[in-house]
C-alpha cells in the first residue's frame, strides 16, 4: 500500500512538472517578446500590456505551485507549520483571481478596440484606453489582494492527529467561515470576470456577425486581411474562455467539496490553476499576431541552425 502511494504522489509531481514545463517555456516566451518590443518602441498596446501581466502571473503562478506542491505532495508542512500554508495560499489565490482579471480586461480592452459603435460611452472608452491600463492592473492587483487575504483565517494544521499525511494535507477548518469564504471568493473572483468575458466576446462575435456581409460586399485586401485578424481575435477570446470555464467550474466544485466535507482535493484546484497558465498562454501564442510571427521567426531559425550544423554518424 506505501508503495502505491509513494507511486501516485511521483506520478502527480512529475504530471505538474510537466504542465509547468510548457507553461514556463510560453509564458516566458510571451514576457520576453513583449519586454524586446517595448524596448525597440518605447511603447506597448493596451492589449500587449494586459498580456505581458497576465503571462508574468502565470510564471509567477507556476512558482508558487512547484513549491506548495513539493511540501504538500511529500508532507514537509511538519517543518515549516501553518504560516508556510498561509503564505503560500493566499500568494496562490491573489495570483490567480488577478489572472482571471487581467484575462477579462484582455477581452475587454478586445471589444473597445474591435467593435465599433457610435454611443459616446464607447467613444470615450476608445479615446481613453490606453490611459485606463495602469488603473485598471493597479485596481485588480488591490481586489486581489483583499479577497485573498481572508484566507489566512481558514488555515489551520491540526495537531489532535497522530497521521502526518492528515496534518498536511487536511489544513482548511470546516465551519461557517469557509461556507462563506468559498461561495464569496469563487463570486468575485471566477464568475465576475466571467461576465465580463463572456459579454466582450459575445459583443466581438456578434459586430463581426453583423458586419461580415457588408465586409464581403466591399472586399479590399486590407478590409479583407483586418477581418480575418479580427475573426482570428474573436476565436482566442472563445478558446480562453472554454479554458476559464473548465478550470473555474473545477475549482467552484472543489471549493464546494472542501466548504461541506473537507476531502482532500486541493491536487484538483493546482492542476487547474497550472493547466489554465500554461493553456492561456499557448492560445495567446498561436492567436495573436505578433507573438505567432515572433513564434514562426523563432523555429525557422532553429531550423537553419540544425541544416548548418548537421550530425554526422
Amino acid at each position: 500500500y506505501k508503495t502505491m502511494v509513494v507511486d501516485i504522489i511521483i506520478l502527480q509531481f512529475v504530471a505538474e512538472l510537466f504542465i509547468l514545463f510548457f507553461g514556463f517555456l510560453g509564458n516566458f516566451f510571451i514576457v520576453h517578446v513583449y519586454f524586446l518590443e517595448y524596448r525597440k518602441n518605447r511603447a506597448l498596446q493596451p492589449t500587449e500590456v494586459m498580456v505581458t501581466f497576465l503571462a508574468l502571473f502565470n510564471i509567477l503562478i507556476h512558482v508558487n505551485l512547484v513549491i506548495w506542491f513539493v511540501v504538500y505532495l511529500f508532507n514537509l508542512c511538519i517543518y515549516f507549520d501553518k504560516a508556510f500554508y498561509k503564505v503560500t495560499d493566499v500568494i496562490a489565490i491573489f495570483l490567480s483571481k488577478s489572472s482571471y482579471w487581467f484575462t477579462a480586461w484582455l477581452c475587454f480592452f478586445y471589444c473597445v478596440k474591435i467593435v465599433k459603435v457610435n454611443r459616446k460611452l464607447f467613444v470615450w472608452l476608445k479615446q481613453r484606453i490606453s490611459r485606463m491600463v495602469n488603473t485598471l492592473i493597479i485596481g485588480t492587483m488591490f481586489f486581489s489582494i483583499i479577497i485573498s487575504y481572508p484566507c489566512i483565517y481558514v488555515i489551520e494544521i491540526k495537531t489532535n492527529v497522530t497521521s502526518i499525511t492528515q496534518r498536511c494535507k487536511d489544513y482548511y477548518i470546516t465551519g461557517q467561515s469557509i461556507e462563506i469564504y468559498s461561495p464569496s471568493l469563487s463570486f468575485l473572483g471566477s464568475f465576475l470576470p466571467l461576465a465580463l468575458m463572456v459579454m466582450s466576446s459575445m459583443g466581438i462575435v456578434i459586430f463581426l456577425f453583423r458586419h461580415s456581409r457588408n465586409m464581403t460586399a466591399n472586399t479590399t485586401t486590407g478590409s479583407a486581411s483586418r477581418n480575418d485578424a479580427h475573426t482570428t481575435v474573436a476565436i482566442m477570446l472563445i478558446c480562453l474562455i472554454v479554458l476559464y470555464l473548465a478550470c473555474t467550474v473545477t475549482v467552484f466544485v472543489a471549493n464546494i467539496i472542501i466548504a461541506m466535507i473537507a476531502n482532500d482535493i486541493l491536487i484538483a484546484i493546482s492542476f487547474t490553476s497550472s493547466l489554465y497558465a500554461t493553456g492561456s498562454s499557448l492560445i495567446l501564442i498561436i492567436g495573436t499576431v505578433k507573438l505567432r510571427q515572433s513564434c514562426s521567426k523563432l523555429s525557422c531559425l532553429c531550423r537553419r541552425c540544425n541544416s548548418k550544423n548537421p550530425q554526422h554518424e
